[in-house]
């Protein structure tokens, strides 16, 4: 039999990403998500079965918000190298070089 080398530290970590903070209407978002739920328990479980729940909600938010934003950074960093590429033959106009900047920064 082989054991598994992977081990089980617990529950994952709630995590946020700090432009969620940026977007306008997040917070209100996240306060009415908490009043929303209802749960049994005592304090300790009702705290953890909300966040679970918060946590579900907040993905499917940022993908709605956001969407994908693994694919969103190569299909950006594609474009920049497609533009570097256009720059290095010294074909890249004016109107791609801000494009470019836009995407870099």
């Amino acid at each position: 039999m082989v054991k598994s080398l992977v081990k089980v530290w617990g529950p994952r970590p709630f995590r946020t990403i700090d432009v969620w903070y940026l977007k306008s209407g997040f917070k209100e978002l996240v306060k009415d998500k908490w009043k929303s739920y209802y749960v049994q328990g005592n304090d300790m479980m009702k705290f953890k079965d909300k966040l679970k729940s918060l946590m579900v909600d907040l993905k499917v938010w940022n993908r709605d918000v956001f969407g994908n934003l693994d694919t969103n950074k190569k299909k950006n960093l594609k474009e920049i190298d497609d533009l570097d590429s256009q720059d290095d033959q010294g074909e890249l106009e004016e109107s791609a070089r801000l494009k470019r900047m836009g995407l870099v920064s």
